[in-house]
């Protein structure tokens, strides 16, 4: 059983691709965090404002708003989160500036094991 404390972490899952949701917000819940979805970066910062979440992973390319507009946005309303971009693009350089550019602190390509989330999870400190 996990502490307390680690249920009280709340992490939110975006990408346009809810098997991707799903898989993610499954490793994610079972490691203890509690799991919140959105499905593109506009509801990612809607949600964000009422969840407050400790960690934010989401996918890079969606519709109507991808992941790092919504990270600017997210960072802006409460710079305290940590933000994890994902894509199944991996082109090193872009996604470097893309990440500086945002405030991501961390970049995930896809597919992500469950084995790197949970080391993620650990580095900052949203599970023990």
């Amino acid at each position: 059983m996990r502490s307390n404390d680690v249920m009280t972490k709340k992490a939110l899952i975006v990408d346009d691709a809810e098997p991707n949701r799903i898989l993610i917000g499954a490793i994610v819940s079972k490691l203890g965090v509690q799991v919140e979805y959105a499905e593109d970066g506009d509801e990612a910062v809607q949600k964000f404002v009422v969840v407050e979440p400790d960690i934010v992973i989401i996918d890079q390319i969606m519709p109507r708003k991808n992941g790092s507009e919504a990270i600017v946005e997210m960072k802006q309303l409460r710079p305290a989160f940590t933000a994890v971009l994902m894509s199944a693009l991996t082109s090193t350089e872009n996604i470097r500036e893309i990440m500086e550019s945002c405030g991501a602190e961390e970049f995930l390509p896809k597919p992500i094991s469950s084995a790197v989330i949970s080391a993620v999870l650990t580095k900052y400190g949203v599970i023990g």
